[in-house]
Order: C-alpha cells, then sequence, then structure tokens
C-alpha cells in the first residue's frame, strides 16, 4: 500500500509493506515499553481489530480502498490462543486462529549490545456468518481477509499486540448465491 496513506511524507510509489521484524522492533516494541509518541507512530491505528468486520474497521479509520492496515490494541487475556473470536459488532462473523508460531528477533544496540526478543505471530481468517440460522457450529463464508497478529512473549511485557490486516483476495460467495 502506498506509504503515503499510511502518513508518510512520500511519492505515491513508495510502499509501505513491513517485514515481521521490523513491525516487532519498531511498532509493537515501542508501545509495549510505553515509549511516550514512539517514531511511525501515524502507520499504526490504535483500535480493536475485533469491534468490527474488516471492511467497516478499515473504512472507519480511512482506509476503505487499501489492502491491508495495521491496529494496535490490548490482547485478550481470556480467549486461548486457537479459540475462533466473535467480531464484536456489525454483520456477524469471527476471526478463526489458523496457526501460531514463535520467532526470535535480535536487537542490537550501537555500543554493541544485544537483546534476543521472541515474539508470537498467529494466522487468523475473517469468516462471515453463512447466516442460515444454525448458530455457531454452522458453516461460514470465506471473506479473502487474514490478520497476523504479533505479541511480544520474552522478555514479557504488557499484553500489547500488533494486528496487520490484509485483503487477499475477494469474498467468495457461496454457491447458492452466486446462482440467483
Amino acid at each position: 500500500m502506498e506509504a503515503s496513506r499510511f502518513g508518510f511524507q512520500m511519492a505515491p510509489a513508495f510502499k509501505f509493506d513491513p517485514t515481521d521484524a521490523d513491525l516487532v522492533a519498531h511498532y509493537l516494541l515501542p508501545r509495549a515499553l510505553g515509549v511516550p509518541d514512539p517514531p511511525f507512530a501515524h502507520a499504526v491505528i490504535d483500535d480493536d481489530p475485533a469491534g468490527l468486520p474488516p471492511a467497516d474497521l478499515f473504512a472507519k479509520h480511512g482506509h476503505g480502498g487499501s489492502q491491508h492496515a495495521f491496529f494496535l490494541h490490548t490482547a485478550d487475556t481470556d480467549a486461548p490462543e486457537s479459540s475462533k473470536r466473535a467480531v464484536k459488532g456489525g454483520a456477524g462473523g469471527r476471526w478463526r486462529g489458523q496457526k501460531a508460531s514463535v520467532e526470535s528477533v535480535t536487537l542490537v544496540h550501537p555500543d554493541g549490545g544485544e537483546l534476543d526478543m521472541k515474539y508470537r505471530r498467529s494466522e487468523l481468517t475473517y469468516e462471515r456468518d453463512a447466516g442460515n440460522g444454525e448458530g455457531a457450529g454452522a458453516a461460514a463464508d470465506a471473506t479473502g481477509w487474514v490478520m497476523h497478529e504479533y505479541q511480544i512473549v520474552s522478555p514479557p511485557l504488557q499484553a500489547t499486540v500488533l494486528s496487520r490486516i490484509s485483503k487477499v483476495r475477494e469474498d467468495q460467495q457461496p454457491a447458492a448465491a452466486a446462482q440467483n
């Protein structure tokens, strides 16, 4: 996505697509440590991505035409990692956990000191409820939205999560709806 959409003063040709390690080191870590006014804070939106369906969340923050955006929020400490999370608002849907892994990044201080940091990267997909009234166990429609969540696990820090939400493909329409 164009860097200018994220508050960077650059030509539209410049893209903002940081690596996982960059997200953790430059965006998540300063916020988890409580650094006031961290650099590049304008690129990350303070909002819970489970508060609205992704398209509505993007529109709320002026990213309606974007393919991805970044959100910072507090971890839901009551929800296990593999659980399906219900979206709190808007049309019925949920983020479904796909897999999680623990990655590491080494931060190097100019004086030569190093800090090995581990973070959890969770992959989730957003599914819209099928709307057939069958409840939580009913089939869900794929939407093409993917979320990667990053949370520092070592050294232990406050429960701050950075989420990268991306639209990877257009909605998959159910076969019955496509025939109508």
